[in-house]
């Protein structure tokens, strides 16, 4: 099972990302049936959206609609939203592997629902993090 981070979604949304091309190729090939989008990973994008949005004018950057990407990523992929496990699963991942909270507990829910391969711009200094493979699609 896949699944895909934050900011692989904003960039694939986020005209003059430099990333744009590279993220949209990848959510394109991934399998609808073998990919998930954690519900952390939706909330995020929208919020990240949203922001860079209300700042585009002094970035020169333009955002797809935020809603409108984030119900996109929702009918290609399946939703999954964390387990009752997931926040005790990320504090011990959050200590153990000393990694940020939040990434520790994006690794928990990929962890509860089966992901396998994360695809991610935030790959830490481990390829590999409690059964999670971390992959920058970003990195040459």
């Amino acid at each position: 099972m896949n699944a895909i981070d934050t900011n692989v979604c904003v960039a694939a949304f986020t005209v003059g990302d430099p990333h744009r091309a590279t993220a949209l190729e990848l959510l394109e090939k991934l399998p609808d049936d073998g990919t998930v989008l954690l519900w952390q990973v939706a909330c995020e994008t929208g919020a990240v959206l949203e922001r860079i949005q209300r700042e585009q004018g002094a970035k020169h950057r333009h955002v797809d609609d935020p809603r409108k990407a984030v119900e996109l990523l929702v009918e290609r992929f399946r939703l999954v939203y964390p387990g009752t496990g997931v926040l005790a699963r990320g504090w011990d991942i959050h200590l153990k592997y000393q990694v940020s909270y939040w990434d520790a507990m994006l690794l928990a829910a990929c962890a509860d629902a089966g992901v396998r391969l994360l695809y991610t711009q935030d790959a830490q200094s481990q390829p590999e993090i409690d059964g999670v493979t971390l992959i920058n699609p970003f990195a040459s």
